[in-house]
């Protein structure tokens, strides 16, 4: 897999998290992709609070990333990362600013499985909107990452 440098070299916010795993990067990659929100009801409590509304129990955490996105790189038994762009700062709707963009990674390796977030905001006027907004959401957005990364280890490590 690539470095996240390849999506996005240049940016103003990021947030990494990381377990380590008992198991082969390629069933760590798959008990990521399998997590679902049963799996971790805390995300789907937040998601709901955020405004994106009610998520099935069964259906897979990661997937419903996918279509907010692109996938621009998605390698098997490696990882996936994912592309963002938006005013995450609104809650609906979109203003006048220029929005952010955003790279999430997932990589799993040999005994460790991660996640990185990186955000850059060209310009200053929503970049403080951003500052603002990443200064309230970051904990909870750890707590999602954690969560997530949590599950996975537990599937993987049950396979």
């Amino acid at each position: 897999m690539n470095s996240l440098d390849e999506y996005l070299p240049s940016y103003e916010f990021s947030t990494q998290h990381e377990v380590a795993v008992d198991a082969p990067s390629d069933v760590t990659d798959r008990a990521l992709r399998e997590v679902t929100f049963r799996d971790v009801p805390i995300v789907r409590a937040l998601l709901f609070a955020r405004g994106e509304g009610a998520r099935r129990l069964d259906e897979p955490v990661v997937a419903t990333m996918v279509p907010r996105g692109t996938v621009v790189e998605d390698t098997p038994g490696e990882g996936m990362v994912l592309s963002v762009t938006g005013q995450f700062w609104r809650l609906r709707g979109r203003g006048p600013e220029p929005p952010a963009t955003a790279v999430v990674g997932f990589r799993s390796r040999r005994g460790r499985l991660s996640t990185e977030t990186r955000v850059h905001v060209s310009d200053p006027v929503s970049r403080r909107k951003f500052e603002r907004y990443w200064r309230v959401v970051r904990p909870f957005s750890g707590l999602i990452r954690m969560s997530i990364l949590r599950a996975a280890k537990r599937r993987a490590e049950a396979a």
